[in-house]
């Protein structure tokens, strides 16, 4: 698995900073959460050294001042707080037979993200958040087809109301 290039395009660059603020804070989770997961230290502790070595670089990246640290929070500990109850949610719409740990760790941290987003943030809507979490497992060369066939059917039992309402 390559490092991940994150630098923004001129296309992206003109999105508003609040957008790239969130966008920044979805990677910036998915990159803590791996190092939580493959480290020995403590979520807070591991939080408090992804912001002292790679926050700066990452929101130089999105080109802002800081990314959303509220949603970067809810985020990782969202995930930490309710992992095994994602990973049930996960399994089933895995192929027949496989279970999470045929997913690699940041498959894992993108779908169980994902799921924080849709449980914790209902004011940003359900496509948005499988379009961003889609280009995030692009950055990491994953298989998007795959992540996005998951994230549409986590979608549609997390915010079912939602998606018929936009049908």
């Amino acid at each position: 698995m390559s490092d991940p290039d994150f630098a923004l395009s001129d296309e992206d660059t003109l999105r508003p900073a609040s957008i790239r603020r969130r966008a920044a804070a979805r990677i910036a989770a998915i990159q803590t959460l791996y190092q939580f997961w493959a480290g020995d230290q403590d979520l807070p502790n591991t939080v408090a050294s992804f912001q002292t070595h790679y926050m700066t670089r990452l929101c130089d990246d999105f080109k802002i001042p800081h990314l959303n640290e509220s949603h970067y929070t809810k985020l990782v500990f969202g995930v930490e707080e309710a992992r095994d109850s994602m990973d049930a949610m996960i399994i089933p719409l895995l192929g027949e037979g496989w279970t999470i740990d045929r997913l690699n760790q940041i498959e894992r941290d993108i779908l169980r993200a994902a799921i924080a987003e849709f449980t914790h943030s209902p004011d940003i809507p359900a496509r948005t958040i499988i379009s961003e979490y889609s280009a995030i497992a692009d950055c990491w060369e994953i298989d998007t087809s795959f992540i996005t066939a998951i994230l549409d059917k986590l979608a549609h039992q997390l915010r079912q109301a939602e998606l018929m309402a936009s049908s």
